[in-house]
């Protein structure tokens, strides 16, 4: 899913990070600081994502994460969540990620 996305939209070269079996609400887990030390170095251009969950399920945190994406003009795509950061805030994403802290 999130491979074919990439590929319809132009990201013909992508790179995984997974935490399978990590709790969402650590935010130490080693794929997720593998991704943003690739941030950090500049080599990303979007996040793709297949939901808000998959990038952490501590609302703060999450903000956190999603400002500093903003600060390197990475753009950030949640696909079932209709999240776009290159369209725009979607005023329902603070309340989504609430929503997901509450159910860790």
């Amino acid at each position: 899913m999130l491979e074919d996305f990439a590929r319809r939209n132009g990201y013909p070269r992508f790179k995984h990070f997974t935490d399978d079996g990590v709790s969402g609400t650590r935010f130490d887990r080693p794929g997720f600081m593998a991704m943003m030390e690739e941030v950090e170095d500049g080599n990303v251009e979007a996040i793709i994502i297949k939901d808000m969950s998959r990038m952490g399920r501590d609302y703060l945190k999450v903000g956190q994460v999603m400002e500093i994406l903003r600060q390197r003009g990475v753009r950030l795509i949640a696909i079932n969540d209709n999240v776009d950061t290159d369209k725009g805030d979607n005023d329902m994403t603070p309340f989504l990620n609430i929503m997901l802290d509450n159910l860790a």
